[in-house]
């Protein structure tokens, strides 16, 4: 029998809403319902979902496909996200949970490719690795000090800076934590990494978009007045207090997103209420 995997927000997982859709795709499928994974340590490992499942459904907002994408990395099973929180932004546009059912029985949805980008850390002689589908933040842990940064790219160095910290998106990223950061919107299909200083005492150049060639090496000063953590997708941290050296590269790894949506720029529109209209707002707005 067809397998499906189910993975809801744990504050709606017995919902009304949630049981019914699971009720709708056991009419096709084995359905196995389970709640999205907690906040972790980076090293903590996460079980991947068996191959015998043909997708994998997250039912929340952002903070749920995010947890849903530990689940699927590296298994080639798609992964369907479906908006039931607020913004929603990695999930599908409204539409009645019986017609993604139905789109999901005939296999009817479009698949894209996410890319991840992932991050090889060294902390005096430990090395640990890390990914994300939408970016990899450099926080400080004291939020009264500073951390001291230092950037580099492709082996030039491009900046040395306080700042309350640092965020390296992918495309699919740019619309989340680099964006409320100062970064720009990045088209999904440009193969790029973007670097943006979150409150940066600095004059560099913000954001810096580099190529899926290259590689960013972020180095946390040994002097910087606070100790760091590193956070993955806002979801898997691990404290760097010995000042550490962390590389970033576009990874061939990639999530295969599933689902019915527009294009790029009507879902951006649509999620953000363009166009802005600036200080045209309400004088008959626009054309």
């Amino acid at each position: 029998m067809r397998q499906i995997t189910v993975i809801s927000r744990s504050a709606i997982i017995r919902s009304r809403a949630v049981l019914r859709f699971c009720s709708l795709l056991s009419k096709g499928f084995k359905v196995n319902l389970e709640a999205a994974e907690p906040h972790h340590p980076l090293q903590e490992p996460v079980k991947p979902l068996s191959s015998k499942n043909e997708l994998a459904v997250a039912l929340g907002g952002d903070g749920t496909v995010l947890a849903a994408c530990e689940r699927v990395k590296g298994t080639g099973i798609p992964l369907f996200g479906i908006n039931m929180g607020h913004l929603g932004f990695l999930t599908q546009p409204g539409t009645k949970l019986s017609q993604i059912a139905d789109e999901i029985f005939d296999g009817a949805y479009p698949l894209s490719k996410h890319f991840l980008l992932e991050a090889s850390i060294e902390i005096g002689r430990q090395k640990v690795k890390g990914w994300a589908l939408n970016e990899m933040a450099v926080e400080r842990s004291l939020n009264s000090r500073m951390i001291s940064l230092d950037i580099s790219v492709d082996g030039a160095r491009m900046a040395a800076f306080d700042a309350n910290g640092l965020v390296i998106a992918t495309p699919t990223g740019s619309t989340a934590y680099a964006l409320s950061a100062g970064g720009a919107v990045v088209w999904p299909g440009v193969r790029a990494l973007e670097v943006v200083p979150v409150a940066g005492a600095v004059l560099m150049p913000s954001p810096l978009i580099v190529g899926k060639e290259s590689e960013i090496e972020v180095e946390i000063l040994q002097d910087s007045p606070s100790p760091a953590c590193l956070i993955f997708d806002g979801r898997r941290s691990l404290p760097a207090k010995s000042a550490p050296l962390i590389r970033v590269r576009h990874s061939s790894q990639f999530i295969a997103m599933a689902g019915s949506y527009s294009s790029f720029a009507q879902h951006l529109a649509s999620k953000f209420r363009l166009p802005a209209l600036g200080w045209k707002e309400g004088e008959g707005g626009g054309r």
